[in-house]
């Protein structure tokens, strides 16, 4: 007999792979858990590469837009968070535009440089210091929120392993009452 449902790695069919996912993804947003975009900022390090991200497209005189290696060219190196500083920026459309036609080589780029005005000579300036210091700040409340919000249901594991214990201790209890009678 054949299985009409193609197999997972670990033995179990797709469409039962899809149902645990929307199951959990129904539950975590049903418990008031944060959402995988929301979780973003959880993920270690991602903070710091987001922070760079911000400093290095708010603050060049010159390109407001940049390529993959530029960025690892100014940030020596690749984000600790991602495979690519493009998949950091797009993780945050809160801060960063990823242009996504493919013939473009500059593709990340700051909102709020595109919303600043422009100088007399029509070219976008970095932006101010100050500026600056409240993206980044924005950018560390954000993370704040969120490893709070993600850490929020932690206090109730031990509860749940209580209540837990305790049914299983009054089963044993009235099995052993009724077995011994």
């Amino acid at each position: 007999m054949t299985d009409p449902q193609p197999r997972s790695e670990d033995g179990e069919s797709n469409s039962e792979t899809r149902w645990y996912e929307r199951t959990y993804q129904v539950l975590l947003g049903a418990g008031g858990l944060a959402s995988q975009r929301e979780r973003e900022y959880a993920r270690p390090e991602r903070l710091a590469d987001v922070m760079a991200l911000i400093q290095v497209l708010a603050l060049d005189h010159k390109d407001t837009h940049r390529s993959e290696t530029g960025l690892c060219k100014d940030l020596q190196g690749s984000p600790r968070s991602a495979d690519t500083w493009q998949s950091v920026a797009k993780d945050h459309p809160e801060f960063f535009r990823v242009n996504p036609e493919p013939d473009k080589t500059h593709i990340v780029s700051l909102i709020a440089r595109h919303v600043s005005q422009r100088r007399e000579d029509d070219k976008i300036g970095p932006l101010s210091d100050e500026f600056v210091g409240n993206l980044l700040s924005s950018a560390v409340d954000i993370h704040d929120r969120q490893v709070r919000r993600s850490e929020r249901w932690t206090y109730l594991v031990p509860i749940w392993v209580a209540l837990i214990l305790g049914i299983l201790g009054l089963l044993g209890t009235l099995a052993k009452l009724l077995l011994g009678a």
